[in-house]
């Protein structure tokens, strides 16, 4: 069924144009903000086929990355990387981008586009000087512009319906000098400022898109909320977001209370206090083993009980079966190259069908929501 947009916030939920909950249950595609600046995946299976699939399978958005980077390219991308996409040759990474976009909106999906990077590469390490929204390459000034041309571009489609300023926020070394990322702390380094700035001046492009608003220290902390929250001159329009993995902080065999604590006093709380919506925008683990009976020991038992108890909505990474090609950001050094395998992919290799439909079906019991307008 078609999501009705302009979504809104209404609480600590999602609402459509009509008021009803949207739970985001979705996928991360990625590959272009990787070293070739096109989204993994178009030399084996077309996009709006990889579309389609996407949505039979019950998500209703993809999240879907890209680097500054990317978004300065002229040179057209090489047929070999467009091999199922042939009307795309010639096109820049951008002209592909919004190829993909066009082809997941046209099957009813949601595109979140996330600055993932701002160099080319693979995210993420507090060494890779991209923690923050500007470093020695690329000054604010160009943050700021690109996204604003994203917006731009994606106006008049209605389904590009959220943008996700900036992917896991953390350390940076910046003109040889460590720098932190902070919250409502009016320093340079302010993700609240920024969300503030980006999303007011996104919203005098479309003021119907979500701003999504991810924590510090790799999206998984964002307790500054509390005192600081996040506000636009454009009301309702905020989302908070977490990523959440096994190593994130989680002690082997954890038990489920201390992990619903833990995440609560991190980022929950947003929920639970109706300050706002809370996205999970990242969470994954090596499909195959998650495939088997116990597989993916208590972490994933207890993530799917806490995004299930709390009614959370989320997004997997990754649908990719396969690896672009990246390097570590701001070197030559390549730590994936295109077509390695993707332990966290949902597909098969050719990228064509599901590989594990047990993990495919555990995340389809997290789709519909429980709880919130529309929904009794």
């Amino acid at each position: 069924m078609a999501i009705a947009t302009p979504l809104t916030t209404s609480g600590r939920f999602i609402v459509d144009a009509h008021g009803k909950r949207v739970r985001l249950a979705g996928v991360n595609w990625y590959g272009a903000s990787e070293d070739i600046g096109v989204p993994a995946g178009l030399d084996c299976v077309d996009r709006s086929a990889l579309a389609e699939l996407i949505a039979e399978q019950g998500f209703n958005c993809v999240r879907f990355p890209f680097s500054l980077w990317m978004t300065e390219q002229t040179v057209p991308v090489a047929d070999q990387y467009l091999l199922r996409n042939s009307d795309l040759s010639g096109s820049t990474p951008l002209q592909v981008y919004d190829a993909c976009v066009k082809a997941l909106t046209d099957q009813g999906l949601i595109v979140i586009p996330n600055c993932h990077l701002l160099d080319f590469g693979w995210c993420c390490s507090n060494d890779d000087t991209n923690g923050l929204w500007f470093n020695d390459r690329w000054p604010t000034a160009k943050f700021t512009a690109a996204w604003q041309d994203i917006a731009r571009r994606h106006a008049a489609n209605p389904l590009v319906a959220a943008m996700d300023i900036k992917n896991e926020p953390r350390h940076a070394t910046v003109g040889g000098h460590a720098l932190g990322p902070g919250w409502g702390t009016a320093a340079e380094t302010d993700f609240a400022a920024v969300y503030t700035s980006v999303g007011n001046l996104l919203h005098q492009i479309n003021p119907d898109l979500l701003i999504i608003c991810e924590g510090l220290n790799y999206a998984g902390d964002l307790t500054g909320v509390v005192s600081h929250p996040v506000q636009l001159v454009q009301p309702h329009k905020i989302v908070y977001s977490m990523h959440d993995y096994s190593w994130f902080g989680h002690p082997e065999g954890q038990t489920q209370a201390a992990y619903f604590q833990q995440m609560n006093s991190s980022g929950g709380y947003i929920l639970t206090e109706g300050i706002g919506p809370l996205w999970v925008g990242e969470f994954g683990g090596t499909a195959s083993a998650l495939s088997a009976p116990g597989g993916g020991g208590t972490w994933w038992a207890n993530i799917q009980a806490w995004l299930k108890e709390y009614d959370v909505d989320w997004c997997w990474w990754a649908v990719n079966p396969t690896h672009g090609q990246s390097s570590t950001p701001g070197t030559s050094h390549i730590q994936n190259y295109w077509g390695a395998p993707e332990p966290y992919g949902l597909l098969t290799t050719d990228w064509t069908d599901v590989a594990y439909p047990a993990v495919v079906s555990m995340l389809q019991a997290m789709m519909a929501p429980r709880t919130g307008p529309g929904t009794g």
